[in-house]
């Protein structure tokens, strides 16, 4: 059995109905804009980990932004630890969680994954998502000093703190506040399960009348475009979804007592699905 002894904190898990954290809300775009940016880290130890700033006080792990050999850009999370056997431990590196976004679609990932261990001398390729032998699209490799180093090209930067923007707390909307139900009671950040298919979140805005957002996957995190307009009644929403491939027409309807939950149908390729979406906290 392996049992790992993890130098930085793993990230706190959270209930469906939590909004998605820090590091999942680092789009393609934060991370394009990191590595313009930089600084470029020739390598990354345990204990220049120790002096980031976190992405947040509940997730201490640190976290790196990568682009890599095919132009992709990638996010992970990573801690330093060591695996019982032998004489003594073997340090290793816990790849805890990583996203690859598409270069020429960055609304779309290349690879996810998470729990991927590196052993000194091991490489990583983010394009696939593999742990692969240097020569083989290597991206980054844990060497036997147990510093994590980018291989080649590759551009590499460790995150001193979040690259997202502080919430504006005097900005935020109570919807259950008041009495009757207006449009902007859609806003928010939303968990959907859709016949138990499509799960992820759903980031609804509303202006002018509109609605426009974005639906990232659970399972993928790519993300795709919504839209969507006010229904016949005060509580009805109708939402387009535009995926990869396809189209989602989605009605919702919203829960008119608190207003934290709704639910409708979709249609995709002519096929008729229920959902249900929770106002995440």
């Amino acid at each position: 059995m392996i049992r790992l002894r993890i130098a930085l904190a793993l990230c706190c898990l959270t209930s469906a109905a939590h909004a998605a954290d820090v590091f999942e809300r680092h789009t393609a775009k934060e991370l394009q804009r990191a590595i313009e940016q930089g600084p470029a880290a020739a390598q990354l130890t345990l204990n220049d980990a120790a002096k980031l700033k976190p992405l947040s006080p509940t997730l201490s792990s640190p976290c790196i932004v990568v682009k890599t050999d095919d132009g992709n850009y990638a996010k992970a999370l990573v801690g330093w630890g060591l695996r019982k056997g032998g004489e003594k431990p073997t340090p290793v590196l816990l790849i805890e969680r990583f996203v690859t976004y598409r270069g020429d679609r960055p609304d779309l990932t290349a690879a996810v994954g998470k729990d991927v261990m590196l052993f000194p001398g091991f490489a990583f390729n983010f394009d696939i998502g593999q742990v692969v032998p240097e020569g083989h699209g290597a991206d980054v490799k844990f060497t036997a000093n147990s510093a994590l180093k980018p291989v080649g090209e590759v551009q590499f930067v460790a995150l001193h703190g979040s690259l997202l923007p502080p919430a504006d707390p005097t900005t935020k909307r109570d919807p259950a506040a008041q009495e009757g139900v207006t449009l902007e009671d859609f806003a928010g950040t939303w968990k959907v399960d859709a016949d138990g298919r499509w799960k992820g979140e759903w980031e609804l805005k509303v202006a002018n009348g509109d609605v426009t957002g974005s639906f990232v996957s659970d399972e993928s995190k790519n993300r795709y475009d919504v839209t969507g307009q006010a229904g016949a009644l005060p509580h009805q929403v109708k939402l387009e979804v535009f995926l990869a491939n396809a189209q989602m027409q989605i009605d919702a309807y919203l829960w008119t007592k608190d207003k934290s939950k709704m639910a409708g149908t979709l249609v995709l390729a002519g096929r008729k699905f229920g959902f249900v979406a929770e106002r995440a906290e």
